[in-house]
């Protein structure tokens, strides 16, 4: 049988707004959702255009916008981690947390952004896989 469309370029629609788990090396990992899910995307479009439009553009040269942006994240796209710490002090995931070391690491909230836009990570036959490997 041939390759089936919906399997290899569906998206989980579960796996989008939930999030998938996805290994960072060693023993941390993070969950991530979906940039474009539906509550995302509702939440997004409460920013004001004008930040949306530097976040979109990668030209958050002010704090307003880092800090809408990591807040965005921290409530949608990040949901969780395992394995990390801050200052050689091991940090349990909290939302509150998410958002802090969103604001505080540039480089780990451009990492989100993309994981969170790279449709492979929420492919239907991935998550199955994954599922099945649990």
């Amino acid at each position: 049988m041939g390759m089936d469309f919906g399997e290899t370029f569906g998206s989980d629609q579960a796996a989008s707004e939930e999030g998938v788990w996805i290994s960072l090396g060693g023993d941390a990992s993070i969950k991530v959702a979906r940039l474009g899910n539906p509550v995302a995307a509702r939440a997004y479009l409460k920013i004001p255009r004008a930040l949306r439009v530097q976040m979109e553009s990668t030209v958050l040269a002010n704090k307003q916008s880092d800090d809408f942006l990591a807040k965005f994240m921290g409530e949608h796209i990040l949901k969780g981690w395992k394995g990390m710490s801050d200052g050689g002090k091991d940090l349990s995931f909290t939302e509150a947390a998410g958002i802090k070391m969103l604001k505080k690491h540039r480089r780990f909230r451009n990492r989100i952004w993309n994981l969170g836009d790279d449709e492979d990570n929420f492919n239907i036959e991935l998550t199955e896989k994954d599922s099945k490997n649990s």
